[in-house]
């Protein structure tokens, strides 16, 4: 499936801005893996993280699930839609959503998701919702853990303006593979569904860019 040209154009421009304006730098990118399924699991603190992470993935295509509220008239169903992000409804159990990101692991694609479901309030971890560690059950794909560093100081949730003067960084980490994130086969599947999700955001929080990026 060839990319769309408006996926291509964000990529380039969130790439440019993450680079040049916010003297942004990328660890650990090597650990994406080039082909076959992967869900990239990462935390969540401005609008700036999922362009952000698409362009750090320089290896692949990225799609990612997107609340339903972005697509509300056609010219954002159509921005979104080519921009490969799956429609949301974040309040109740989307199962078109879910299936939707099941298909597009079965085929082998790159799926962002933030698990816990919306932007920090003040730049902390939110308690994340079970939908990771189900994606990641039903598939057992590779999980990649991804943190964002800066973003929150850059564009907050209550922000209206960016700050320049302020610098990002992303890291990922190593695969978490099934026998990482799958608890034992007993656990009834939600109780399942939510260990996984805590040890990969565990993961996630655990990461760390180098002690002279820090800021």
């Amino acid at each position: 499936m060839l990319v769309h040209p408006i996926y291509r154009i964000v990529v380039f421009i969130a790439k440019m801005m993450f680079r040049e304006l916010f003297d942004g730098n990328v660890y650990g990118d090597s650990n994406v893996p080039r082909s076959g399924p992967c869900l990239i699991a990462c935390n969540h603190l401005s609008y700036f993280d999922p362009p952000f992470v698409g362009s750090a993935i320089g290896s692949r295509e990225v799609f990612s699930l997107a609340r339903s509220s972005l697509f509300g008239t056609k010219f954002h169903n159509w921005l979104f839609g080519n921009m490969n992000c799956i429609p949301l409804e974040r309040q109740s159990g989307d199962i078109k959503a879910i299936k939707a990101a099941l298909r597009m692991l079965s085929e082998g694609k790159c799926l962002m998701i933030f698990p816990e479901g919306t932007r920090s309030h003040d730049g902390s971890a939110k308690v994340p919702l079970a939908g990771v560690g189900m994606l990641a059950c039903k598939t057992e794909a590779p999980v990649i853990p991804c943190k964002v560093f800066g973003t929150f100081e850059i564009m907050s949730r209550s922000s209206k303006f960016f700050d320049w003067n302020k610098k990002a960084n992303i890291a990922f980490g190593p695969p978490l593979r099934a026998a990482n994130y799958m608890p034992d086969g007993t656990m009834r599947e939600k109780d399942k569904y939510k260990l996984a999700t805590q040890i990969i955001m565990s993961a996630v929080e655990n990461l760390q860019v180098p002690p002279w990026e820090i800021f």
